[in-house]
């Protein structure tokens, strides 16, 4: 396992990495490998991409499609309203939002990471802020690769460890952060 920096935690957290956070219902996979050549602009598929990743926001700002017999043939995981989606590439690097759901099906491109929790150990609203906390983008930045085009794989962030609160407290976490921002 790596060793990562992780703050002190109370006696009633533990510790888990995010594959440890996933059961059998739960994902925690790359985005889709889709071509150019794979794109249609009348297509009835949004592709998500890289700069729809906002730092703690969806941005919206792609505007990329596929079709439904394309994502099907090509195997695309299709995003779930809530599902974190963590950018493997910058700026930054790590980044994480929420899926807010679209008005069309949805799926991602391959620099996206797929994260669909299971509800009875974290939240993924607190994922998301636990994701984009310093002390977890200095350990990201720790296991980056690349020489002109910094990256993460999907396999270095599954050995990051996180400090996990009871859910009690994930949801005081967020309910909190939410309500400094609004």
């Amino acid at each position: 396992m790596i060793e990562e920096k992780l703050p002190e935690i109370p006696k009633d957290w533990t510790t888990a990495t995010i594959s440890e956070l996933i059961d059998n219902n739960g994902v925690f996979i790359d985005g889709d490998w889709v071509e150019s050549k794979d794109q249609d602009p009348s297509g009835g598929v949004r592709l998500v991409q890289l700069a729809d990743i906002g730092d703690g926001v969806y941005r919206n700002k792609s505007n990329r499609f596929l079709t439904l017999e394309k994502a099907v043939q090509l195997h695309c995981t299709f995003l779930k309203n809530d599902d974190v989606l963590i950018a493997r590439m910058p700026d930054p690097l790590g980044r994480a939002c929420l899926f807010p759901g679209d008005s069309k099906p949805c799926v991602t491109v391959v620099d996206v990471c797929i994260v669909r929790l299971r509800s009875n150990f974290a939240n993924n609203r607190w994922l998301k802020y636990a994701i984009n906390s310093p002390a977890f983008r200095s350990n990201i930045s720790s296991l980056q690769s690349g020489s002109t085009r910094k990256r993460i794989s999907r396999g270095n962030l599954a050995k990051l460890k996180l400090p996990i609160p009871p859910l009690p407290e994930q949801r005081a976490i967020v309910s909190s952060q939410s309500s400094s921002v609004g």
